[in-house]
């Protein structure tokens, strides 16, 4: 299996404050004494996927130290982005460029998922796939997609909440020629100074506007969630042990 996944996690995790002022979004403990890093590494590794690589910035000392512990299991490697504080992740995401030759995954560092989202992804045969989720409302902060006959057409926050009918997951697979779209569109747009502050999904937006076509693999809504406001860490366990998620993940 020579499918990598790429864990984009150089984020400073603001909204969190001020649980994440002395720790990475990814060192969070979700419960059982797992950091939500951790439950990424069981969840990849029972899809046989153990090449890793991290995108990492803001406490990357942190993160790094924590993957010793994985990596006898794992071929993990590191790629730092100096500019964490002050560019968006489509500047993270072009970092790990190298990287993106072959088949690839890339995965949301604040995603906690059971394997069978990714199990169920790898099925796809496209060259592009998001995991989405379909809810019955969708609030401002999700990131909305607008699906048409088996593809997504339009991937944004800013999509408005009736016009929205899934939700992108944070999980996208590039394979067959999708790595080579990805990494053109990624260079193109790096180019353009505005693009320093928008998040990597708008280069899927681009490739859509290209005429590429872009699929989407449906997961359900209680296999995955992403920790992005919360008041404290009660509230995140609350969240994880409402649906066993931990429990499912280390059953395993």
């Amino acid at each position: 299996n020579n499918m990598k996944a790429i864990i984009i996690a150089a984020g400073t995790g603001t909204r969190l404050y001020p649980i994440t002022k002395d720790i990475p979004k990814s060192l969070l403990d979700v419960g059982q004494g797992l950091t939500l890093l951790e439950t990424q590494l069981h969840s990849l590794k029972e899809c046989n996927i153990l090449d890793i690589i991290i995108i990492i910035g803001y406490r990357g000392a942190q993160i790094e130290a924590k993957l010793e512990e994985y990596r006898q299991d794992f071929n993990i490697t590191t790629v730092y982005n100096p500019f964490f504080d002050v560019s968006n992740n489509l500047v993270s995401v072009w970092m790990a460029r190298h990287h993106m030759t072959d088949e690839f995954i890339t995965i949301n560092g604040d995603d906690i998922f059971d394997a069978s989202v990714i199990k169920e992804l790898l099925k796809s045969p496209h060259p592009i796939t998001m995991v989405t989720d379909t809810k019955s409302n969708y609030d401002d902060d999700d990131m909305k997609i607008i699906s048409i006959d088996g593809l997504v057409r339009r991937v944004s926050k800013k999509i408005p909440l009736e016009d929205a009918n899934g939700e992108s997951v944070g999980i996208i697979k590039f394979s067959g020629n999708g790595p080579e779209i990805y990494t053109d569109m990624l260079e193109k747009m790096i180019r353009d100074p505005e693009n320093l502050n928008v998040f990597y999904l708008r280069a899927i937006q681009e490739i859509i506007d290209a005429g590429h076509p872009v699929h989407f693999s449906r997961c359900d809504p209680g296999d995955w969630g992403e920790i992005d406001f919360h008041p404290d860490l009660e509230l995140i366990r609350k969240q994880v042990s409402q649906t066993n998620l931990v429990e499912r993940i280390l059953k395993k």
